[in-house]
């Protein structure tokens, strides 16, 4: 009994401070980490022989739900110009320098570093607030979807960072070695001077004293916690007085509910303060529930004094547990140790509709990544068509949907070796 009552005590005082440094174990999101979702945006205009005759260059972030693969992303209408104006896609006769007639089409590329690429689609636009929707053929686990939050008078004066490819970080006298790559991003900072309102247009903007260049067009604009309050257009310059503008992120979020784009809100501030005070309360309730079950166990044994003092006091077995267990040991779950169970499958992803282990917003994780369960005695792994793969050490692939058997002390990984589990039985009573 003494052993029973140390050890709830003691689970007690653990959870509690479980929960009191709950926040302090998960880093909070930055504007360092909001270059996850920022891609860079090529327009090409091409010949039929593939000579490219016109091209420009800008910036792009994904927007969508939270914790699964974007589709959607966002840049200003002025880097799809050349895509409106050369046939929106379609192949188009054009006048040549000579007079001659020349077949030209019109592409946008989504660049994830320097020598991966997609295509990308033009689904929206309002050419007065400069805000474009592009789209992929399908979501991709290479970046993730960033927050947005509408700025509010408040702001005036809180520090900005716009993140981008500008074209001065392309300059040839530097000789970089890549211009595309996710370490190529820039990242500048400034503060809001002002929200505007433009007369006629109604057009919504945010004045800032943070540079934008050539190439930053279409990038967001986060506030230092990496939400999206802005998108980064261009400078104006006068008489030695330079200003720089981005399209509020509102305008954006319009475009988005006219047609229907999932999206994410930033959390309302108060909600995120206090949620130390709601962990306190909870860590109190913890510790008030360990108390009465302690006073419950010392009747108890009070009020069984003559009970045999051999008498088995063994739980029954779980009939549901195979006896094996799936530990993490390294990346986003580390630590995390989960019950194999006899008719239940583990599928481990960063969808949390369609997934029981779930991941974080995790570069390398898909959605839907693989599954783990028990069969015939035997633990089975199986990828679900992952786009970087599930791999059995020491680094072998499996096929889209191919399953493996796996035993006690063999471990697999998503993606990156970071991302490790491996196969452990069930530790003693």
């Amino acid at each position: 009994m003494k052993r029973k009552i140390t050890a709830i005590v003691l689970a007690a005082f653990l959870l509690a401070c479980m929960l009191l440094s709950g926040c302090a174990k998960e880093a909070p999101f930055t504007y360092q980490d909001a270059k996850n979702g920022v891609v860079r945006v090529y327009c090409r205009v091409k010949t039929q022989s593939g000579q490219t005759v016109l091209g420009g260059r800008g910036t792009g972030f994904f927007v969508g739900k939270e914790g699964e693969d974007p589709e959607y992303l966002i840049t200003n209408h002025h880097v799809v110009d050349d895509f409106l104006n050369y046939g929106s896609g379609e192949w188009i006769t054009a006048t040549a320098t000579d007079g001659s007639s020349i077949a030209l089409k019109a592409y946008l590329d989504i660049y994830f570093d320097e020598d991966t690429s997609v295509q990308g689609y033009l689904v929206a636009y309002n050419d007065t607030a400069d805000v474009a929707v592009l789209r992929l053929d399908s979501p991709t686990d290479q970046r993730i979807p960033l927050k947005l939050r509408k700025p509010t008078n408040d702001m005036v004066g809180i520090t900005v960072y716009g993140i981008g490819f500008p074209g001065l970080s392309d300059n040839a006298a530097m000789d970089a070695v890549s211009e595309s790559g996710f370490n190529d991003m820039t990242v500048t900072s400034g503060t809001i001077s002002r929200l505007l309102t433009s007369s006629g247009s109604g057009t919504r903007r945010i004045q800032t004293d943070m540079v934008i260049q050539k190439g930053n067009s279409g990038g967001p604009m986060v506030n230092t916690a990496g939400e999206v309050v802005g998108i980064n257009s261009w400078g104006f310059g006068s008489d030695g007085e330079q200003n720089y503008y981005a399209c509020d992120i509102s305008e954006a979020i319009l475009l988005l509910n006219r047609n229907g784009i999932p999206f994410t809100l930033a959390e309302d501030e108060e909600t995120s303060n206090n949620l130390p005070l709601y962990i306190g309360i909870a860590a109190a309730v913890v510790v008030v529930l360990a108390v009465v079950v302690i006073v419950f166990l010392m009747k108890k044994k009070k009020a069984n004094k003559s009970a045999s003092s051999d008498a088995s006091c063994t739980p029954p077995a779980n009939p549901e547990d195979s006896g094996y267990r799936l530990q993490c040991t390294g990346g986003a779950l580390s630590g995390r140790r989960t019950m194999i169970r006899k008719r239940d499958t583990i599928i481990i992803g960063r969808n949390p509709s369609e997934c029981n282990l779930i991941y974080p917003n995790t570069p390398g994780v898909s959605g839907k990544h693989c599954a783990v369960w028990y069969e015939n005695g035997k633990i089975m792994l199986k990828d679900l068509g992952s786009s970087h793969g599930t791999f059995v050490q020491p680094g072998m692939r499996l096929a889209a949907n191919q399953t493996m058997e796996l035993h006690v002390g063999d471990s697999f990984y998503l993606g990156s070796p970071q991302e490790c589990f491996v196969i452990a039985e069930k530790r003693g009573s």
